[in-house]
């Protein structure tokens, strides 16, 4: 992630995965169950037409309550995505923009730094077994994308964020945090007070989270140790 000269952020995230999904049966249309356990196959997941069906869409803050076209593009978008979709493991990731003043205060406040696909599929119904062991009752098939959404917490989980980074400053790069953590070097008086701004900022927005999702999340506590150590490097 990094901050551009003129405010919008940009990004490379991952924002869909294959696997089992819960969803209230209301849903799904199906009104009469309490919820529906669905598998989104590997295959469709990753298929080239549903990867590519992201490319250049909306990026929108929280789904809008209908799909994103030409005729309400200008009253939902808060960014849009890139072309280059890509597979990372089990995840999609895309590259994206978040250029809307909005977008980019939901993001700074924490309020809005996960990801949710917005898509249209063909659901078939029919019990079966994922590949993980669970049990499930519809598989969605042709999934084509819509648009993004800027959301507070995703259905596939806070591994679909923007990543956070403390390199939005030109005087602040990746390398210089690290060296200074290490004692390499001193960070200068502008860079520490970036470095603070924003890792205080960050850290309390990981802590604050009601669901603690940093404590079982190796990355996140990856991140919030590089925090630590670039604050303490301000003493040296």
């Amino acid at each position: 992630m990094r901050r551009l000269a003129d405010g919008r952020i940009a990004a490379v995230a991952k924002f869909a995965r294959s696997g089992c999904y819960t969803y209230s049966g209301a849903e799904v249309g199906r009104p009469d169950l309490g919820t529906v356990t669905v598998y989104r196959p590997e295959d469709e997941v990753f298929s080239d037409d549903a990867m590519a069906s992201f490319a250049h869409k909306a990026i929108t803050l929280d789904h809008p309550s209908e799909g994103v076209t030409a005729a309400n593009w200008k009253s939902v978008s808060v960014g849009f995505t890139e072309g280059r979709v890509a597979r990372d493991g089990g995840f999609i990731e895309i590259p994206l923009m978040l250029a809307d003043a909005s977008a980019v205060a939901a993001y700074d406040s924490g309020r809005a730094r996960e990801l949710s696909a917005g898509y249209s599929c063909e659901l078939v119904w029919g019990d079966g077994v994922a590949p993980d062991g669970t049990p499930f009752q519809a598989k969605q098939t042709r999934i084509r994308g819509n648009h993004i959404a800027q959301v507070p917490a995703g259905r596939a989980g806070s591994d679909c964020r923007i990543g956070d980074s403390m390199t939005n400053d030109a005087n602040a790069t990746t390398q210089s945090i690290r060296d200074a953590a290490f004692g390499k070097f001193r960070l200068s008086d502008s860079q520490k007070a970036t470095i603070d701004a924003r890792a205080a900022a960050e850290i309390a927005s990981i802590e604050n989270d009601p669901r603690k999702a940093w404590q079982q999340d190796d990355g996140v506590r990856s991140s919030k140790a590089v925090r630590d150590a670039a604050l303490a490097a301000r003493y040296r």
